[in-house]
């Protein structure tokens, strides 16, 4: 700690010894004038020995120091531009959510206005801005700025009133600034507070009454140099604490302040475990108790003349912890190194420009591992949709082309037109040969695969509910999907898809394979069965005719042609009839030959009807119940494909800047 620090704590906060209070306090017993003399001679005499101290830092500075910090400050200029340049690729704009702090546009005003202090003149920002916040309304911030800041000698009566008061008529935050007089005009409170002058340089702070308190907050704390964050462990659990703050606790500028009476070394220690598990590692963690603090303040203002106030100022001042923020706020600021006051202003600085630097790599990096996890989400969403179709698919194989009876149809089809070719017997078909094809016919139409035909109605109804539940779940999903992946052009699609004339099922959707095997077996089978009854007629009758033309021929050839002697009339009348019988054997195996032909080809139609079923269904899933699904989830594929890309390509610039980051951190001297 700089000997002007130590000599300043030791004369207002710490180790005040009674002896030197009874001195005092007997001389301010006397009149209200001798008290208001000792107390200008103490900061009187304060003062000047802050300014040897600090004049003797100055001596023994390194120049060197300054030289480094000014030779990098042109890398972390131009590093500060490549990031912000960078940042509109990897950030939404400004509606975004976690309050904005995932916004290029909060981010690129931050890293602005970064940019404009480096290259601003030292001289023109002479302070180092500390942000105090509490995590909520019950944090102790109020208690902790006003233990610091209060003065128990003071003989001001606007001072502790208007710094006790300060918050009446406020409502975002407070800034607070040291000044000669006590005011407070327009959100600024000037207050003669010797704790902003303990260090090198005066100490603004910005006090931010919760964390919830304005919109605009996420850019009040993080534009601070040091920001002092404030929790009430009995009112904000640890896991709470990181889900609203976890980008408070990430940056290494930020003191953890428990406000708890009583925090023991292994609660600091757990505490700190849960905060590193979930990726938060503050700079510094203090248990403090700024209430103790406090009354011990307004105990001695109260009755600064007595020896036990004094001894109870002492021990609760000391028991409540609140000296220690002092220290670690000088190492977080870096005045445990000797230096000039301009040097330290430096690198104060070029430190918080890597830590905003840092901060806003790290807000990239957390977006572009939600938009990772959304592009996932995507393709698992594309990937339920396909599960859904398939889904789909095995449960209509089941249902239509099993439980409809597709074989125990074609059975008794089969079983049904044997009955009618073999009620058709030769002699039957004889008298009836003309109508054989409108009698076959018909009784394809009436048995052949007709209670099939119905069953496969019943089942297109059930497709086209499934049809319009796989669309109504395509769309809702879609409808779930984040902003970056609502397509206008592929909702215009799929809505063309659900309008396309060939998009609804009809009746005959799944029956058209009968209908087109009925009408083979029609127009060919039945056709030439037709033919073949025709011939066989033709045959029959022909054969009896020339049965008896050779009967004839041979009882009546002699006297005919006169070409040799007539044969007996019986044997002219048995070869007559042999050739009749064997015509009409002729026509009767061939019209059994064309009947069992009939059934043969009847049987290969069936089968052919089977495979025909089966590529019909999965042609109506295809082009009609799945198209929708189908279609979004080509097109979110292809959309989170490209997505992918992109990612890829902002994810590894953005481990080239933090790579660069580390690297002039490394570079930085301590």
């Amino acid at each position: 700690m700089p000997s002007c620090l130590a000599a300043r704590h030791h004369v207002l906060r710490t180790i005040l010894s009674p002896r030197d209070l009874s001195i005092e306090l007997s001389v301010l017993r006397d009149a209200k004038q001798s008290r208001s003399f000792v107390t200008g001679r103490r900061r009187t005499r304060n003062a000047s020995s802050c300014t040897r101290a600090y004049s003797s830092c100055v001596q023994t500075s390194d120049n060197s120091l300054g030289k480094k910090a000014s030779s990098s400050k042109h890398e972390v200029s131009a590093l500060l531009h490549r990031i912000s340049a960078f940042l509109p690729r990897a950030l939404p704009g400004s509606n975004s959510t976690d309050g904005g702090i995932q916004s290029s546009q909060l981010w690129s005003e931050l890293l602005s206005e970064v940019d404009a202090d480096l290259c601003s003149p030292l001289e023109a920002h002479t302070s180092a801005r500390v942000v105090v916040c509490g995590a909520d309304q019950w944090a102790g911030s109020h208690e902790l700025i006003t233990a610091l800041l209060e003065n128990p000698f003071t003989t001001d009566e606007a001072y502790s009133d208007i710094l006790r008061n300060r918050w009446k008529n406020q409502s975002a935050y407070l800034t607070i600034e040291y000044r000669p007089s006590t005011s407070l005009v327009n959100g600024t409170l000037n207050i003669p507070a010797s704790w902003l002058q303990q260090y090198p340089f005066p100490i603004q702070l910005t006090e931010v009454s919760s964390l919830s308190s304005h919109p605009s907050l996420p850019k009040t704390l993080l534009k601070g140099d040091v920001l002092i964050f404030i929790c009430n462990p009995l009112t904000k659990d640890i896991p709470t604490l990181i889900s609203n703050a976890q980008h408070i606790l990430q940056r290494p500028n930020t003191i953890l302040v428990l406000t708890a009476s009583s925090t023991s070394e292994h609660a600091l220690d757990y505490i700190s475990k849960e905060l590193a598990a979930a990726n938060c590692t503050p700079g510094k963690i203090l248990a403090v108790d700024p209430i103790r603090a406090l009354e011990a303040v307004s105990a001695l203002k109260a009755d600064p003349s007595s020896p036990a106030a004094i001894q109870r100022y002492q021990e609760n001042f000391m028991g409540s912890r609140i000296s220690l923020l002092g220290d670690v706020l000088a190492g977080m600021l870096g005045l445990k190194d000797s230096g000039r006051t301009l040097s330290l202003l430096s690198a104060i600085r070029t430190q918080s420009a890597l830590i905003q630097m840092r901060s806003a790599l790290y807000a990239s990096a957390r977006s572009v591992s939600q938009a990772r996890l959304a592009i996932d989400r995507v393709f698992t969403g594309a990937s339920e949709l396909q599960s859904q179709v398939e889904e789909v698919r095995a449960r209509t194989d089941r249902e239509v082309l099993v439980e409809s009876g597709i074989d125990d149809a074609l059975l008794r089809g089969s079983k049904e037109m044997k009955a009618v070719l073999e009620s058709l017997a030769w002699l039957k078909m004889v008298w009836r040969v003309d109508e054989i094809d409108s009698l076959v016919s018909s009784a394809l139409d009436r048995y052949w695969c007709r209670e099939l035909e119905n069953q496969l109605i019943l089942q297109t109804g059930r497709l086209a509910s499934t049809q319009a539940s796989l669309t109504s779940s395509t769309f809702s999903q879609l409808a779930s999907l984040s902003l970056a992946f609502h397509s206008p052009i592929l909702d215009n699609h799929l809505r063309q898809l659900t309008h396309s004339p060939t998009y609804a099922l009809t009746p005959n959707t799944l029956t058209r394979p009968i209908q087109a095997r009925r009408s083979q077996l029609t127009q060919h089978t039945t056709t030439r069965l037709h033919r073949d009854a025709q011939n066989t007629v033709l045959g029959a009758f022909g054969g009896m005719f020339g049965g008896v033309g050779v009967a004839w021929w041979l009882a009546f050839g002699e006297n005919a042609l006169s070409i040799g002697t007539g044969s007996e009339a019986g044997t002219a009348l048995g070869a007559g009839a042999l050739v009749a019988v064997a015509s009409i054997r002729w026509a009767v195996g061939k019209w059994e030959r064309a009947k069992r032909k009939w059934i043969e080809d009847a049987d290969r139609v069936g089968e052919g009807l089977k495979r025909d079923l089966k590529a019909t269904l999965e042609r109506g899933i295809e082009k009609n119940v799945a198209v929708v699904p189908m279609a979004a989830y080509e097109g979110l594929r292809e959309l989170a494909g490209k997505q992918q890309e992109e990612i890829d390509v902002v994810r590894s610039d953005l481990l080239s800047m933090q790579a660069d980051v580390e690297a002039l951190e490394t570079a930085r001297p301590s």
